[in-house]
């Protein structure tokens, strides 16, 4: 049997404690020996395949779109059906017919939005380029795709899809809806078909894997502009399906080169495929949709035919709480926020009624200390960078609304351009040479705007005027969330166009936010009307809450860069009574550690 040194390539480390969880070594499967208690140690994560309700058609050939807990597929083989059948967590329900029949067919999106193409005819010309979209109540037939095609790959939403490869021919071309026609795009780099597909990934951060002809193990990713080719597969498979997203994107099931249907399930973490725990039964031309911790596999060519099975991944992250950290030395609310859970900076806000700080401060995850004062003190101001690379823009002085942006060095401030638009309460995200603002008051507006480390531009507008508002991610690849007058709604923003995605569970404005990463976005506390204590995050396709603050606030420090989903927090703000407070709170995430006893 292989030692654990051939295995990783590394001695077992012998320690005294066990390692801490936010070190280097946290990944699955890390093992260490803690002399302190006697026990051998290891980084765990959880995973596996549970039989559900089965479909109400069998059926095999077909595409899924949505979640575990409202999923939805439409198509399906051997004969070619108009078939919808809608899915809860628990159950299968008839859906709504789809106006043209087909099988083999891409299908993308969500549940109450979800967007069908391509496809197989059974009968000459075999290839469909009809596409439809379902908004929840109907199906309408709109732009046909360039080129007819069955058994392709695809990414997006109903205003951003993507539909590459296909039959017949081993294509390679790509091509891209902007909610209104198909465009053609960049070639992927192997001509492929019948292969799976993060179905959760968006058109311009897409995942395709496997196919054939016969079985390939190739994997290629794609930007919103080319195709790269990323690590294979561990196995090569045909005919296996997909959920997840770009860097998080699940593969199971198909068929091996001359063999039968299999039960593997790999797993990729944006770099490498894993082995992980199998399906029950072996299948494939199956279903897949949702994500790599909560998918779906549903039908496929091999009994029982109609089964459906659940996927559930928990990671070595254990479940998150919050603890208290320093006060900060000055009391304020509506300041700007800088930088991570442990290198942050609060910049100036509202000391008092009418009372306006340039007081900062920098945190260094135990205590908060002055810094140098920012020129123009002001509240409502938005943040983004890091705590020596930061950036301030916009927010309200006592007298108006003010465009004025700020860098910080780490040391000093200097002032930048002013923004085109004199505004506070802006959603921000990005960092100090390509950050993004979007929306704000006062009036209420929907302008965004771009930095460039130098000076500001306005790019697209947001779909709705709304200001106090939260971001996450980068300049071209955000999340804008929450805010008022519409309080859950969430839209992502890839550099050029914004598309809807699902809403916050808990509708808020004035709400923390963080997330360097559109993946890692949080939305902390915030308002409903009262301050709220809610915890969500954001895994590319849902929202999910978290363990709530200790102490609801709103008007928090806005917005925390470089914090993840495994080490926020929230800082200043005010609470129930509306009255300003210091109280910072931090959120961590441990790791799940098992000792190993056989």
């Amino acid at each position: 049997m292989a030692t654990y040194r051939e295995i990783k390539g590394l001695k077992v480390p012998y320690l005294d404690a066990d390692l801490p969880s936010a070190s280097a070594s946290t990944e699955e499967g890390g093992v260490w020996y803690n002399s302190g208690t006697g026990k051998l140690r290891a980084f765990v994560a959880f995973d596996t395949w549970a039989t559900s309700a089965p479909l109400i058609n069998v059926g095999q050939n077909m595409q899924g779109a949505g979640t575990q807990t409202a999923g939805l597929i439409a198509g399906r083989g051997p004969s070619v059906t108009t078939t919808v059948e809608e899915y809860n967590g628990s159950g299968w329900a008839a859906g709504t017919a789809m106006n043209s029949g087909r099988t083999n067919n891409v299908v993308v999106g969500l549940q109450t939005a979800t967007l069908v193409t391509g496809g197989y005819y059974g009968s000459s010309p075999y290839s469909r380029d009809e596409t439809e979209i379902w908004n929840g109540s109907s199906w309408t037939e709109v732009g046909d795709l360039g080129t007819g095609r069955y058994a392709a790959y695809g990414a997006g939403t109903t205003t951003a899809a993507l539909c590459a490869g296909g039959l017949p021919a081993q294509k390679t071309l790509s091509e891209e809806w902007n909610g209104t026609s198909w465009t053609e795009g960049n070639d992927i780099n192997n001509g492929r078909n019948s292969g799976a597909y993060a179905n959760q990934a968006t058109q311009t951060a897409a995942l395709i894997y496997g196919g054939g002809p016969g079985s390939d193990a190739n994997v290629e990713s794609y930007n919103g502009t080319s195709w790269t080719e990323e690590n294979n597969l561990n196995v090569a498979q045909m005919g296996c399906s997909g959920a997840g997203i770009q860097t998080f994107a699940l593969e199971f099931g198909g068929q091996n080169p001359g063999a039968s249907a299999v039960v593997t399930t790999e797993i990729y973490d944006g770099s490498s495929w894993t082995e992980v725990a199998d399906m029950s039964s072996a299948r494939g031309d199956s279903a897949g949709f949702g994500l790599a911790t909560a998918g779906v596999c549903t039908g496929g060519n091999q009994s029982p035919k109609a089964q459906t099975e659940e996927w559930n991944f928990t990671s070595t992250l254990a479940a998150g709480v919050w603890a208290s950290g320093g006060d900060t030395n000055t009391v304020r609310q509506e300041s700007g926020g800088i930088g991570s859970a442990t290198a942050a900076s609060i910049v100036s806000g509202s000391d008092g009624p009418g009372s306006y700080t340039a007081n900062v401060e920098s945190y260094d995850g135990s205590s908060w200390t002055e810094v140098a004062d920012v020129d123009s003190p002001r509240q409502s101001s938005g943040g983004m960078g890091t705590q020596t690379a930061g950036l301030i823009v916009g927010g309200y002085n006592g007298s108006a609304y003010v465009g004025d942006s700020e860098e910080w060095n780490g040391t000093s401030w200097a002032e930048g351009n002013n923004a085109n638009d004199a505004i506070g309460y802006r959603g921000t995200t990005g960092t100090q040479t390509a950050g993004l603002a979007v929306g704000g008051s006062s009036p209420t507006q929907a302008e965004t705007e771009e930095y460039d480390g130098t000076s500001w531009t306005e790019v697209t507008d947001y779909p709705a005027a709304k200001y106090a508002i939260g971001a996450a991610g980068t300049q071209t690849a955000g999340i804008v969330f929450g805010g008022l007058p519409t309080i859950a709604n969430a839209f992502t923003y890839d550099g050029s166009s914004y598309s809807a995605v699902s809403a916050l569970n808990t509708g808020r404005y004035f709400v923390t936010s963080s997330g360097a990463t559109e993946t890692d976005a949080m939305a902390m506390g915030g308002d409903t009307g009262s301050v709220s204590a809610v915890t969500e995050t954001w895994d590319g396709v849902a929202w999910t809450e978290q363990a709530d603050l200790s102490v609801a606030r709103g008007r928090g420090a806005n917005h925390f860069q470089t914090a993840t989903q495994s080490a926020s927090l929230v800082a200043a703000g005010n609470n129930a009574s509306n009255a300003r407070v210091a109280t910072t709170e931090e959120y961590s995430r441990s790791q799940n550690v098992k000792v190993i006893t056989d």
